[in-house]
């Protein structure tokens, strides 16, 4: 009886030894699915994840063969060389190239224009002109201070005579101050016309001259200018000149209003004085994006100085120690109109009429002009231009005729 007690607790016991090494051996089975599943989701994933990083540089690849292939595109005009003096000031350089051409049927001695002094002589038909001597070069300094602005200009061309450097202005500003040589506050080459000829057009002034200047602004669109400059080489004062400017809205142009008085002396009549003075209007208006216009009128009282192509400031009595002065009203207009983004032309008109003018001196002066402008690229104009002007004298007499035609090539720097 012991003995099959003893045998069948040896066979439970083998029964139950059975039974855990059965059941382990599931729960290990079951631990090994999970941790095969876990691996087979993350190898998975890391598929998911190689597949994307392929297509992020499959893109990137395509990016960079389609900008190779893209031509390359340089803004040359933001890319300014920054130019510095000895002494600190920013420096910047321009001008341009120009040459001239003109074929002169009748007028004047000389290439341009020159409407006071032609004449019928047949030395000056027919007669071929050209130079190189418009180039222009000019230096624009800003010194390198915070408390005030400072700066000044320099430009040269080689119109002085016999095609000798010549300058056009030079002058330092201290805040609101000027003072050296420029172009006077009495004139407005704001508001002339474009001409081709070098000398501009009749009925307006491009004087440049020793001053000292004081400008300011009365508010965003309005500006003045009062000084003293340099006038006739006899005065023993200088002139005082006065401007003011005005802008239009919407950049369609502007407007401007001068004046100038002076002390007139005729050394050659016993220093007799005059008082001389002048005023002018002008205006420049944009009707529309093809149309621009242009107008100046001024009234001048004992100058030949300050318009271009005026006569004497005065006459002298026969016993010369008495001098009456000469007086004038100048005008010019102009209509530009833009054909194409590169094609422009001119049309105007500028004169000049004495007030009793003596017979031998010149009583009326006129002058019109046709001209095309082509701009090619940006820093090119080419340029042809026909003028036909007539002088009168004070006795009636036509002084002279001109009649010409201009070629011209321009690289602007």
């Amino acid at each position: 009886m012991s003995l099959f007690l003893s045998r069948k607790s040896f066979i439970q016991q083998g029964l139950a030894v059975a039974v855990t090494a059965v059941m382990m051996t599931s729960a290990n089975a079951a631990t090994d699915k999970e941790e095969i599943q876990k691996l087979r989701e993350e190898v998975q994933t890391l598929k998911l994840l190689i597949q994307q990083q392929q297509n992020v540089q499959q893109k990137q690849q395509i990016l960079i063969e389609e900008v190779k292939l893209q031509p390359v595109q340089v803004n040359v005009a933001a890319i300014k060389p920054s130019l510095v003096s000895k002494a600190g000031a920013s420096v910047n350089l321009y001008g341009f190239v120009r040459a001239d051409a003109e074929y002169q049927f009748k007028g004047g001695d000389g290439i341009f224009n020159r409407i006071n002094a032609v004449d019928n002589k047949e030395s000056n038909e027919d007669r071929f002109y050209s130079t190189a001597a418009t180039t222009r070069i000019g230096l624009d300094f800003t010194a390198p201070v915070t408390d005030a602005n400072v700066g000044g200009k320099i430009e040269l061309d080689f119109r002085g005579t016999g095609d000798t450097v010549r300058i056009r202005h030079a002058y330092l500003n201290y805040n609101n101050w000027l003072v050296g040589q420029t172009t006077s506050s009495f004139l407005s080459t704001e508001t002339q016309p474009e001409m081709l000829d070098f000398n501009a057009p009749l009925g307006i002034g491009t004087f440049r001259t020793p001053m000292v200047r004081y400008s300011d602004k009365i508010n965003a669109s309005t500006q003045y200018l009062v000084g003293l400059e340099k006038g006739r080489a006899d005065n023993r004062l200088p002139v005082a000149t006065g401007k003011i400017s005005h802008k239009f809205a919407d950049s369609s142009g502007l407007v401007t209003a001068r004046a100038l008085i002076q002390e007139v002396r005729a050394r050659e009549a016993d220093d007799d004085t005059k008082f001389g003075w002048g005023v002018g209007l002008g205006t420049n208006y944009k009707l529309s994006e093809q149309l621009v216009l242009n107008a100046d009128y001024s009234h001048v009282k004992g100058d030949s100085t300050y318009l271009l192509y005026t006569d004497n400031a005065y006459t002298t009595n026969a016993a010369k120690d008495n001098i009456e002065l000469n007086e004038f009203n100048a005008v010019t207009v102009g209509a530009t109109y833009k054909i194409t983004p590169k094609l422009r032309s001119t049309l105007g008109y500028g004169a000049i009429f004495y007030d009793d003018a003596p017979k031998t001196q010149n009583d009326t002066l006129q002058q019109g002009w046709l001209n095309v402008m082509y701009n090619p690229t940006k820093p090119v104009t080419f340029g042809a231009e026909y003028v036909y002007g007539e002088r009168e004298l004070g006795n009636g007499d036509i002084g002279g005729r001109d009649s010409r035609l201009g070629v011209m090539a321009k690289y602007d720097f």
